[in-house]
């Protein structure tokens, strides 16, 4: 019967290192906690097989990250090299690599799961021995991209700002003619006055991937802010952005004494809406609106 041992992080460093290894077989030395050769040969007792992992396994974990992957472009690009049966391994990384954020999301996912397979087969060893399992369980990676951009302030007549609101007006108006489409955005809230103000998110390279844009408005004793562009370039959506800028201009417009931010949206923006009323937007009439005190201090009470 193998010796028991706690399950370190340290060890468990070493146990996936060496389950990585696709060239040679290792096994675990449970009284010195040493990883070893398989030499093939009879082991003693206290030499314990290590969690199984081959190819398939890592073509598995690259599959279900890219199930969870929320940017429609990258998602896409990876399925295609999993399902091209050929170079899959070198493709789906030379992809990562163009993206820091999501290498750096991929590295974490594939670091979370293998920690899940070595817990269960410690799980299962704990179950042999009679005892109840100890050592951490890896940690919930549920925001992989946030921290990795910065927001800022940036001149809402820089043509980077300006190309961001003109790519919004054309995704909301996609599907409409040539004629049409010009005279649904004469009519648009979103052609209004020029942003006053505007946010930049930075990506990780430095380049601007998404923008928000508003407008200040006083009405007696009350500050409101208009929100008139929210756009992230398509190759960084679902990195958590939109909601990083909502949350910058929310805490910027509490500081600034605004009382509400409203957003007025046409019927084709759904997606957007849906996203403001999951930040805390509320209905009235034509527009979302938010309460921004309100907001900020459920934000304080929630960290």
């Amino acid at each position: 019967m193998s010796q028991q041992f706690k399950l370190t992080t340290e060890l468990m460093d070493q146990i996936i290192f060496a389950m990585e290894n696709q060239n040679e077989s290792f096994l675990l030395d449970s009284l010195s906690l040493m990883i070893i050769p398989d030499t093939g040969e009879e082991s003693d007792p206290n030499a314990i097989p290590l969690p199984a992992w081959n190819p398939s396994d890592g073509y598995q974990l690259m599959d279900s990250y890219t199930g969870i992957l929320k940017n429609p472009i990258y998602r896409e690009r990876l399925r295609t090299i999993l399902n091209t049966g050929r170079g899959v391994f070198r493709g789906f990384k030379n992809v990562l690599k163009e993206r820091p954020d999501l290498e750096k999301a991929w590295f974490a996912h594939k670091d979370r799961e293998m920690k899940r397979r070595v817990h269960l087969w410690y799980s299962e060893l704990c179950d042999y021995w009679g005892v109840e399992s100890e050592g951490e369980e890896p940690e919930d990676i549920s925001d992989l991209f946030h921290d990795d951009f910065s927001m800022e302030m940036t001149n809402p007549e820089s043509e980077e700002f300006q190309a961001a609101q003109d790519s919004l007006i054309d995704e909301i108006f996609s599907e409409s003619s040539l004629s049409l489409k010009e005279l649904l955005i004469a009519y648009s809230p979103l052609n209004c006055k020029p942003s006053e103000y505007a946010v930049r998110a930075q990506s990780p390279d430095g380049s601007g991937c998404g923008f928000i844009g508003l407008n200040l408005e006083s009405r007696g004793n009350d500050l409101y802010a208009i929100l008139n562009c929210l756009y992230i370039l398509p190759e960084y959506r679902g990195a958590g952005i939109a909601s990083g800028l909502l949350d910058y201009v929310s805490e910027y417009c509490f500081h600034s004494k605004v009382n509400s931010l409203l957003v007025q949206l046409p019927p084709e923006g759904e997606v957007l809406r849906e996203n403001l009323e999951r930040r805390g937007f509320k209905q009235i009439g034509p527009y979302l609106l938010l309460e921004v005190e309100h907001w900020y201090y459920e934000q304080q009470g929630n960290s």
